[in-house]
């Protein structure tokens, strides 16, 4: 009876399971397959089959352009945080002084602010400097945006990591830079790697900030996107948002498959530097 029971309920879980996947990936694949319409306007199913949409794409300056800003935007975001978010991190965890978890909370509240809020505060202090509507404003709004991630991420694996081949290079006569370089980094790195592809995915695919801070100068994909929405009804959308979902399931895979082969080299037995 109890088996009966269990084969049931593990039924039932596989049956929810199902419906809720379904409900999440359904909207994607509608999306995926009314790209491939023949069709001058959306529709689903598809009358024909074509590849228009993404050729309409990738000859429209409407479109390349604040595509190649957007990926120049995400580009420098990703560095910028993850030098940024790892060095807190860094600072966070191995430092020992007064304040450190408030320091902590400050530097990753962005992540539990309301992104309006985040917002409006950045575009007052941008036009406190009359530099809202220039692509340095989405740099630094983006960067904002996506430190706390990497602090987070980068903390995680430091949290993990064992101290002690610090405190031995140190020992050794290893200068702390030294040690930070051949000892720190190796270890963290396939942390290093999530993080900088998070920041590049929170970046590349940020509106609310776009539509505060951009301008006509400074029109990223997704807010090229959201005037397209409001004004007209693009088929085109169709093709980005297909492309949007390939470019985010491409650049997880490839930090994951980074993640576990830098995991199994920072899994081998670390030599200390010399002096």
């Amino acid at each position: 009876m109890e088996e009966e029971k269990f084969t049931v309920a593990r039924l039932l879980l596989w049956i929810f399971s199902g419906a809720v996947a379904v409900f999440l990936i359904a909207p994607i694949l509608i999306i995926v397959i009314a790209s491939f319409s023949g069709s001058s306007r959306m529709e689903f199913p598809p009358q024909s089959w074509s590849l228009h949409l993404y050729e309409r794409f990738f000859t429209s300056p409407h479109w390349i352009e604040p595509a190649l800003l957007s990926l120049r935007v995400a580009l420098i975001t990703t560095v910028s945080a993850t030098i940024l978010g790892t060095l807190a991190a860094i600072g966070i965890v191995r430092g020992r002084f007064p304040g450190r978890r408030a320091l902590e909370f400050f530097l990753v509240s962005p992540m539990v602010m309301p992104i309006i809020v985040l917002a409006v505060g950045l575009y007052f202090l941008f036009a406190a400097f009359q530099i809202v509507g220039r692509p340095i404003s989405l740099y630094l709004g983006h960067t904002v945006l996506a430190t706390p991630l990497v602090i987070i991420i980068v903390s995680a694996a430091l949290r993990t990591a064992d101290p002690t081949l610090e405190l031995a290079a140190r020992s050794l006569g290893a200068s702390y830079l030294r040690t930070l370089w051949h000892i720190t980094i190796p270890v963290i790195r396939p942390a290093l790697f999530g993080g900088a592809a998070f920041a590049f995915l929170v970046s590349f695919d940020e509106l609310v900030i776009a539509i505060f801070v951009g301008g006509p100068a400074a029109t990223t994909l997704p807010k090229r996107m959201w005037d397209s929405i409001r004004f007209e009804i693009d088929p085109t959308l169709t093709a980005i948002s297909t492309m949007l979902v390939l470019i985010a399931i491409l650049t997880l895979v490839s930090a994951e498959l980074v993640r576990r082969a830098l995991a199994r080299r920072s899994a081998a037995p670390q030599r200390v530097p010399e002096r």
